[in-house]
């Protein structure tokens, strides 16, 4: 009886001693798959709202608010300006998101998202009608991403 209380017992020190280390590296595992599947929610969602924005410009091809810029700019109603500067907005905030999402992280795959997000951003500041909606609005957005494209 005394022989098996201490098989016994060294089994359970084995156990712990070989346990312990496995519990941490699978609770490593866990946090870090729980952050990848942070990360790919956070790029699913922006790649979802880009997607509409996208449908938005399909739905209204007389507006400039294509990735391509018009050759020349054809004269729109007043309808059609605040659609425009509607649509425009929502750009913005997706730009905002992106900056939100990628640029303040030190991450390696969310900076490199970001750099992508950035050319756009600056091409898009070349435009006249995106430029007059962001010099009317960038004070409503993060204070940060306002500065940073200023």
């Amino acid at each position: 009886m005394n022989n098996v209380h201490q098989y016994l017992e060294m089994a359970s020190f084995v156990v712990t001693i070989i346990g312990f280390p496995i519990a941490i590296i699978s609770y490593i595992r866990e946090q870090k798959n729980q952050r990848d599947e942070r990360e790919y929610g956070t790029y699913d969602a922006l790649d979802d709202k880009y997607i509409e924005l996208q449908q938005l410009c399909l739905d209204y091809p007389n507006l400039d608010i294509f990735d391509t810029a018009f050759p020349t700019k054809e004269e729109l109603t007043i309808e059609e300006q605040k659609q425009e500067e509607a649509i425009l907005l929502i750009r913005i905030s997706i730009f905002e998101r992106a900056y939100l999402m990628y640029k303040r992280t030190p991450d390696k795959f969310k900076a490199s998202q970001w750099l992508g997000w950035e050319l756009e951003i600056k091409e898009w500041l070349e435009r006249d009608n995106f430029r007059k909606v962001w010099e009317e609005h960038k004070h409503y957005y993060d204070k940060d991403f306002a500065n940073y494209f200023s």
